[in-house]
């Protein structure tokens, strides 16, 4: 009721926004001399029980540019700060002033401009309606004045630009998203398959490829859903969120396994009874690239690609209808590079010919995937499972995959294909059942497994170190987190970065949000990141805090701590 509630009271306060302005110009009509610079006033009147955030992307106001008429910077008057380090936040009634220069050979006389007042207003849960643009006519007077020759920089751009770009950014980071980590072993198996196929017919690799990108799209849109069931019911979440549940990574870490088993052809799946395997593969194969496009998005989420992190953390606190177009331009991001061979099937003639090769390759593909099902492992552990009990339960998967590869073929008749394939997932349901029965993990220890080098970060022990007068470093990363893992091993953790910190006495803190954390996915929305990783570095004397991108190369480390 709840969550059906708060839609509710967005769709009406949206349908009342189009008929009622929410902001007012003071001054509609203005003498000004060329050279000058004024200052034009609106007033915004925000609805109880909204705010709206200092952020001039989101909450401004620009005008029309053009003969010798530019806009300058917004002055915004003091607001109130709801923690030490968040945004600056204003409610009720706020002016903001609009710089605009009126250049020395300005065209004289009556001008008319045309001015926009752009805003987001929040719930104090997050929950964001849709940009809005209102727009004014402001008439200028220009007489002749002094001469000038200075220059400005023109004013932001409204919110509406800034959906597309946003747009924009998640489509380009779901095409990056291919080269992380996490999802180059699925990229490199749908490359194999496409080399299987390019003996076949242009149609088959175009619908492979369509389907293949359909079952990322699919699985992107089903993400987005939850999320926004999750947000209308006042929850908050990040990117990856599903990987803090223990059931999901658990869920994971067998598909991986069984994946990895079929590539070393312990089995294949196919339907019980079917009396040829070229019949089989015939109904298996669209399927198999369907499902290849769900595993995709599976091993893709704890990834956060360049782009995708901006993209994401917008997306996040926006209204449904967003976030599924944030979430639809992600997925068409990822399986671009598919989808455009699928339409030009030709591009498979690049891709090496098929022969013996493909065997070895698709062997070291299996130990590949092996090796991601035993990384996440130690997720599970901090999750509240123990090695041994899911050590036992891989041991019985693998017991279940066998004996259907082992049995159900078109060598034994339909009645047995049938009985072994239910022994089989009787086998792994029981199976679990005994292994992974509930644990309680409420006791489990959220402490960091760190050295000596890193402190469990606290926004006390950040306000500490800044009043200490230290420059204090924050890595927000978790277990699953594949770039995370990557930018500790080749950045973090290598001796010439830790000296650098420790010649400059930097407070390193080691925020772990393997398990869900409030503390934590209330920074990471202070700072526009949907997910980890987030790196932060506050420095000293100075409000700006410095925001790293999400991958990260020693250089950056450099630059920064130079400058402090």
């Amino acid at each position: 009721m709840k969550k059906i509630a708060v839609f509710v009271i967005l769709v009406l306060f949206a349908l009342n926004m189009l008929a009622n302005e929410v902001t007012t110009l003071e001054s509609n009509f203005i003498d000004v001399p060329t050279g000058e610079t004024i200052l034009i006033a609106v007033t915004f009147e925000i609805p109880e029980g909204y705010y709206a955030a200092l952020q001039e992307d989101f909450f401004g106001i620009d005008i029309e540019e053009g003969d010798g008429i530019r806009g300058g910077k917004v002055i915004y008057p003091e607001g109130y700060i709801e923690t030490d380090f968040g945004f600056v936040k204003y409610e009720g009634t706020v002016t903001l002033l609009k710089e605009i220069i009126v250049d020395g050979n300005a065209r004289q006389g009556e001008r008319e401009i045309e001015l926009v007042a752009y805003y987001q207003i929040c719930l104090e849960d997050g929950t964001c309606l849709v940009p809005e643009d209102e727009y004014h006519t402001l008439t200028l007077f220009v007489v002749q004045g002094m001469q000038s020759s200075s220059s400005s920089q023109s004013g932001s751009t409204g919110p509406m630009s800034n959906v597309m770009k946003y747009i924009l950014l998640a489509f380009f980071g779901g095409i990056i998203l291919n080269l992380m980590p996490c999802v180059l072993p699925i990229l490199s198996i749908r490359a194999f398959n496409l080399v299987s196929q390019s003996n076949n017919s242009h149609r088959n690799i175009l619908i492979n490829s369509v389907l293949y990108v359909l079952g990322i799209v699919v699985s992107f849109l089903v993400l987005a859903t939850v999320v926004t069931i999750i947000k209308l019911s006042g929850e908050m979440i990040g990117w990856g969120f599903q990987f803090q549940n223990p059931g999901f990574m658990m869920f994971l870490v067998s598909l991986m396994f069984v994946f990895s088993l079929s590539l070393f052809d312990v089995f294949t799946i196919q339907a019980p009874g079917l009396n040829t395997a070229t019949k089989a593969s015939s109904k298996s194969g669209y399927l198999g690239s369907f499902m290849m496009g769900i595993f995709c998005v599976l091993l893709a989420t704890p990834c956060t690609a360049p782009l995708l992190g901006a993209a994401l953390g917008f997306a996040f606190a926006q209204p449904p209808l967003l976030i599924f177009t944030i979430f639809l331009c992600v997925g068409l991001g990822l399986g671009f590079p598919f989808l455009v061979i699928g339409l030009f099937p030709q591009a498979v003639k690049i891709l090496p010919k098929p022969g013996e090769w493909m065997n070895i390759f698709k062997e070291v593909l299996g130990f590949l995937l092996l090796g991601f099902a035993v990384s996440m492992i130690s997720v599970l552990v901090v999750l509240g499972l123990s090695i041994t009990s899911v050590l036992y339960f891989l041991l019985i998967l693998c017991f279940a995959t066998w004996l259907y590869g082992r049995f159900v073929t078109p060598l034994y008749s339909k009645s047995t294909q049938w009985i072994i394939a239910i022994v089989a997932i009787l086998v792994i349901v029981f199976g679990g059942m005994i292994t992974l029965k509930g644990q309680d993990i409420s006791n489990v220890s959220a402490e960091m497994r760190i050295d000596e080098f890193w402190n469990v970060f606290s926004e006390e022990a950040v306000a500490q170190g800044r009043a200490e007068g230290r420059v204090v470093f924050v890595d927000f990363t978790a277990d699953w987190c594949t770039v995370c893992k990557m930018n500790e091993a080749t950045v973090l953790s290598q001796s010439d970065i830790k000296q650098a910190f420790i010649d400059n006495d930097v407070l390193m803190l080691k925020g772990d949000y393997t398990r869900r954390d409030p503390v934590i996915s209330d920074w990471l929305r202070r700072y526009d990141r949907a997910g980890v990783p987030l790196y932060l570095m506050f420095v000293p004397d100075k409000d700006e805090v410095v925001r790293f991108p999400e991958i990260l190369t020693k250089q950056m480390i450099f630059n920064a701590l130079s400058e402090i």
